[in-house]
């Protein structure tokens, strides 16, 4: 069993196949390099919210959860810094904005 893994969800066509995938390689690069897994070991899920489900300020939400269940005991600077370096790789490759991202880490 996995000690990190990560569930993300976002409204449906909000980003394409080909973008998850590289969002995925770098949540598993990042906490890699933050927390020394393995990379091969941290499960990453999307699911997708249907159109016409997910609102915000009463129009179609462009917010993604970032969801990460990561190992106990992690320092608060450690989390930071994770939480901090995957906010940066999922602005810069799905081109969404602080605003529109909540990035979470909760102990496993």
């Amino acid at each position: 069993m996995s000690r990190v893994s990560f569930s993300c969800t976002m409204q449906e066509g909000q980003v394409a196949d080909d973008v998850r995938a590289e969002l995925a390689d770098g949540l598993r690069r990042i906490t890699a390099d933050v927390l020394g897994e393995a990379p091969g070991d941290i499960p990453v899920d999307f699911s997708d919210i249907p159109i016409g489900f997910g609102f915000r300020g009463g129009e179609p939400s462009t917010t993604s959860l970032v969801r990460g269940s990561i190992v106990g005991g992690v320092t608060q600077d450690v989390r930071e810094d994770l939480m901090r370096r995957i906010c940066d790789m999922w602005m810069e490759l799905s081109g969404c904005t602080v605003d529109e991202l909540v990035v979470s880490a909760r102990d496993a």
